[in-house]
């Protein structure tokens, strides 16, 4: 136990060093993000096209922000000081406009790019701007190789869906559910670092009492060689997984017999990678 728990503080030493360090990076980042924002909303000096970048990086950052240990009410709180801040400058303030050409040089080939990663806590939202397949996925490896995310078919539907390979010895899932907070039950609730480096990505997992589920509906597709389980869930599991915090997990049961499994997918950035989709270019 000793061992255990020096080797927890010592974990805990190191993320906190490299939190405090990429909070103050996030900070910086975020109030001129969202700065730029606020003075475009009074002064109207931003494209459309920009606006939406800078409004997908604002998101990226406040992530950030959260997963370094900042709590909702601090970032709330940075939030208005900025906006306040910002609308005290006059509309012909050089260093608005000095802001606005850094962030049409640095935001410029970035919204264009064709795929983005979103990086979260441990895994990442890779967003394709792809007309057939995967636009949204994030990866998982353990307790078994899947993705997640949402898929195009080649009749343009968008569906939100978990894609599981499916060894030839044994059967598929009998069912998959798909658990996350309900947001009109409970708020979101901060989560320390303490907390997220002891359980992992459970520790944003949505408690059984203030939870909603939505069942997927099963499919099998054969690719390579082999067999893929396909479930889809409904559009409005989607629309209520955009909303939740970036700190927060999404639970997958998998149902097989009287065998049950869980498979964890972080929230983390994916308000932002299906932000970035949605830019005009």
């Amino acid at each position: 136990m000793r061992l255990l728990a020096s080797t927890l503080a010592f974990a805990l030493a190191l993320a906190s060093a490299a939190e405090a360090q990429d909070a103050l990076d996030a900070r910086a980042a975020y109030v001129e993000r969202r700065g730029l924002l606020a003075a475009d909303a009074h002064c109207h000096v931003l494209a459309p096209s920009l606006r939406g970048a800078i409004e997908v990086g604002a998101l990226q950052t406040r992530g950030a922000l959260l997963r370094a240990g900042w709590t909702s009410a601090q970032t709330n709180a940075l939030e208005e000081a900025t906006v306040a801040a910002a609308r005290t400058r006059a509309c012909d303030d050089p260093r608005t406009a000095s802001a606005v050409a850094q962030a049409r040089a640095s935001f410029g080939q970035w919204a264009n790019a064709g795929s983005m990663a979103f990086p979260g806590w441990e895994r990442t939202w890779t967003a394709r701007r792809a007309t057939i397949g995967w636009r949204l996925r994030q990866d998982v490896s353990a307790p078994r190789p899947a993705t997640f995310g949402v898929r195009q078919s080649e009749s343009g539907r968008q569906s939100l869906i978990l894609a599981l390979p499916v060894p030839r010895s044994a059967p598929p899932p009998s069912s998959v559910r798909l658990v996350m907070r309900d947001r009109a039950r409970a708020p979101a609730r901060d989560i320390s670092l303490t907390t997220r480096i002891a359980n992992g990505l459970a520790a944003g997992a949505p408690s059984p009492t203030t939870s909603r589920s939505y069942n997927g509906v099963y499919s099998s597709e054969r690719n390579n060689g082999g067999a893929t389980a396909v479930f889809t869930f409904p559009d409005a599991a989607f629309g209520q997984m955009l909303a939740l915090d970036p700190r927060e997990s999404v639970e997958l049961r998998l149902e097989r017999g009287r065998a049950s499994e869980r498979i964890f997918v972080e929230v983390g950035d994916i308000a932002a990678a299906r932000a970035f989709l949605t830019l005009d270019r």
